[in-house]
């Protein structure tokens, strides 16, 4: 099954279920007693997340009606959902004989993994007692009208399944009823999953699951349920990669139950999460410690993408509980922690009591900025809250001097100020993993430096620059009034918070893709920046989570001034969008034979997209290609169909000031790459052969000062790697090998 027709799937299944109503089961509804089974009971136990309304007419107009749906909906990628929306809207609204049988109706619809990578959707609604359904008997012909569908009939483990086939079509939508429910799903496994599971009733028998379902009191709209044990699974359709944050919240975490409110501008799910005590976790430590207050956004750059907090009330007591859960999983896990801890101490000749845990505060934050020219994905950062910053200056700076000592002087990086700040390099930063584990992977060599009141840790030199750079302008989240006014709807003091500014994602999303997913990214560019920001709050609570998700929508959020060139700015180099071959001009093939001046035009406008001259089809001489405000775009030679000779590439600006200067040859680059910033200041430059980047490299801060050199080899680096602050200090070495770090500072 296509995932990108699983929304087309589920309206067609509301529509589907109306003709069921009134023609298959007409005998079944007619006579049935009103059944008391609730349609959460037939549900399979390996749902990843489940969607329930109390009632289904209201649901749907309250979700039609809404902006935010409107928005989705205004996405080409939705337009066949769209189409199938808008039939189901004429014949919902104002039909007052649906109303009847819909309305007080419960609907669930629940995700359902079916293979490695692929899941599908099984629905259920509680039918009650439909015997008023002779009064649809004069709307068959008008329902009738929307569907071509033939049936057949089988039987499972007694129960017998409705098979309903669209002409021209291979899918099949499989029906059956267990008692006053009617389930239905694309995937026959899960209608049988469903029949053989029904008596076991898992959704509303598991303690783990009523724990947090109890706690969403009232009946409210649409309720959420998501089942943490299936949630690695489901996002492996997703990610390339297993991810160890994924993973560790799958394991230690079950269940979620929400109320879930939205109107025009904001959607809130408020609930409960349960936790696994029977692991050591994060979780089961600050779940069972009070919140405490998080504040990392007063020095947090406003570039942020996530921003992640951990905070407690007492750092000794979440340390102390974190021990707890260890020794009471394994007491040899525990006593080899403590041994390991103590040679720790011994080895550097310090007291980490004293030198490090006797001055952490109330707050743990992880931060990943919007990407930066030349940055990794994986760069990172790292702040630990001081309740005594002179404490925690004192403790940082023994620890470095001996973990120096050790290296006998061999680590080649020296303290550097920037702009009143030291930034200093701890080679055995590896001991941070052992205290906080998989949250600090990427901190084993970090470089830190003291603000404010936090000590703050990066895997990226580059990235503390950034930090430092937007602090002292001021430019914080702390200071950005939308992101201020937004946390006012989450509590002062958590245990766990995760803040997301979703035009930030949108760009790290595209700026870390392939060149083949980019355009994907991009066609949904409207649906991701219209929750412009999201965030998500866990607060203890007798052993469980209080569980809040806020989002805000802007549907002009895709038309902000601030994001016109977020696409370049996220591409580092528009060497991405060069090398893709997306410059070159497409030629229809009805043109293979055409000779002399030719124009393409954007469509549905009068607007010229580029011209040149054809020779026998294919381009031939220079092209122009132009913005859709009629801009020039670039100007390109082509010889024999290829890019041949001096290229030039223009911002979308009225100075028109040169983006990329280049040299084709046969469609490849070659010599020079020279790139600028909008500014006029020069960004990159490149040597090329046979269109692989060979020989220098120079990139370049905005203001034209050089912030990294180095050396390419048949595309990859090699070589020594420096970077540079702004102010023109050596703030990082690399030494590279045939693509791969052999080292740094070496």
């Amino acid at each position: 099954m296509k995932k990108k027709h699983r929304g087309l799937k589920i309206i067609l299944w509301f529509l589907v279920s109306i003709l069921l109503i009134i023609g298959s089961i007409v005998a079944y509804l007619y006579f049935g007693e009103s059944g008391k089974r609730n349609a959460l009971t037939v549900i399979p136990k390996e749902a990843v997340f489940i969607i329930e309304t109390s009632n289904l007419t209201e649901g749907w107009s309250t979700l039609s009606e809404s902006k935010m749906w409107k928005h989705l909906l205004s996405s080409p990628k939705f337009d066949k959902i769209n189409q199938s929306a808008m039939q189901l809207d004429s014949l919902v609204k104002g039909n007052k004989t649906l109303n009847m049988l819909f309305s007080e109706r419960q609907l669930v619809i629940a995700a359902q993994m079916t293979t490695q990578r692929d899941y599908d959707f099984i629905f259920a609604v509680d039918l009650k007692r439909a015997s008023k359904i002779s009064f649809l008997k004069n709307y068959i012909k008008d329902i009738l009208g929307y569907f071509d569908y033939s049936m057949t009939k089988r039987t499972f483990e007694g129960t017998e399944i409705l098979e309903l086939t669209k002409t021209n079509s291979t899918e099949i939508l499989s029906i059956c009823f267990i008692d006053n429910i009617m389930v239905c799903s694309y995937s026959p496994m899960l209608i049988e999953k469903s029949i053989h599971q029904k008596d076991s009733e898992y959704w509303t028998k598991n303690p783990n699951v009523r724990f947090v379902t109890t706690e969403i009191k009232g009946n409210k709209l649409f309720n959420f349920y998501l089942n943490f044990s299936q949630l690695d699974d489901y996002l492996k359709c997703y990610l390339s990669e297993p991810s160890s944050i994924v993973n560790s919240i799958s394991t230690n975490l079950y269940f979620s139950a929400f109320n879930v409110t939205f109107d025009n501008e904001k959607l809130q799910w408020d609930g409960y999460t349960s936790v696994n005590d029977s692991l050591p976790s994060y979780f089961k430590a600050l779940a069972n410690v009070a919140p405490g207050k998080w504040n990392a956004y007063d020095i947090i750059s406003d570039k942020a993408a996530l921003y992640v907090s951990m905070s407690f009330n007492n750092q000794a007591s979440f340390f102390d509980k974190l021990k707890e859960v260890f020794k009471s999983e394994d007491t040899t896990k525990a006593q080899d922690y403590e041994k390991t801890i103590k040679k720790v101490e011994k080895y550097l000749r310090i007291n980490l009591d004293n030198d490090f845990f006797g001055w952490i505060g109330s707050e743990i934050a992880f931060v990943k900025l919007q990407p930066s020219p030349n940055a990794n994905e994986d760069d990172a950062i790292a702040m630990i809250h001081a309740s005594d910053i002179e404490r925690a200056k004192a403790g940082m700076d023994k620890i470095t001097k001996n973990v120096r000592r050790k290296t006998f002087g061999l680590v080649k990086f020296n303290d550097t100020e920037y702009k009143n700040f030291t930034i200093k390099y701890l080679e055995y930063g590896w001991f941070l993993k052992l205290f906080f584990g998989k949250l600090f992977n990427k901190f084993d060599k970090p470089y830190y430096t003291i603000m404010d009141d936090y000590v703050v840790f990066s895997n990226s030199p580059s990235c503390l620059i950034e930090m430092i750079d937007d602090y002292t302008v001021g430019k914080t989240l702390a200071h950005n009034s939308d992101f201020m006014k937004f946390l006012d709807n989450f509590d002062p003091k958590a245990n766990m918070s995760a803040f997301v500014q979703m035009p930030k994602v949108y760009s790290h999303l595209y700026y870390y893709s392939t060149s083949e997913k980019r355009q994907g990214i991009k066609e949904n560019k409207d649906v991701i920046l219209g929750f412009t920001r999201v965030g998500l709050q866990l607060v203890s609570d007798n052993g469980m989570f209080k569980t809040k998700l806020h989002a805000d929508f802007d549907e002009q959020a895709g038309f902000s001034s601030d994001l016109e060139n977020i696409e370049s700015a996220a591409e580092d180099l528009y060497l991405f969008q060069i090398d893709s071959g997306k410059y070159k001009v497409v030629i229809g093939s009805n043109m293979v034979n055409r000779t002399g001046p030719y124009k393409i035009r954007y469509a549905d406008s009068t607007t010229i997209q580029a011209e040149g001259r054809l020779e026998n089809g294919k381009p031939e001489g220079l092209w122009r290609s132009y913005f859709e405000d009629g801009k020039i775009k670039s100007a390109v030679t082509y010889k024999d169909g290829m890019a041949n000779g001096i290229a030039m590439f223009y911002f979308d600006n009225d100075k028109q000031t040169t983006r990329v200067e280049l040299t084709f040859e046969d469609d490849k680059i070659v010599d020079i790459y020279r790139e600028f910033y909008e500014n006029g200041n020069r960004k990159v430059m490149l040597k090329f052969k046979d269109g692989l980047p060979n020989g220098d490299a120079e990139f370049y801060y905005e203001s034209g000062v050089i912030k990294i050199e180095g050396d390419y080899k048949d595309g990859v680096k090699q070589g020594k790697w420096k970077h540079y602050t702004e102010t023109g200090e050596v703030i990082d070495k690399e030494k590279w090998k045939k693509g791969q770090q052999k080292g740094a500072n070496n």
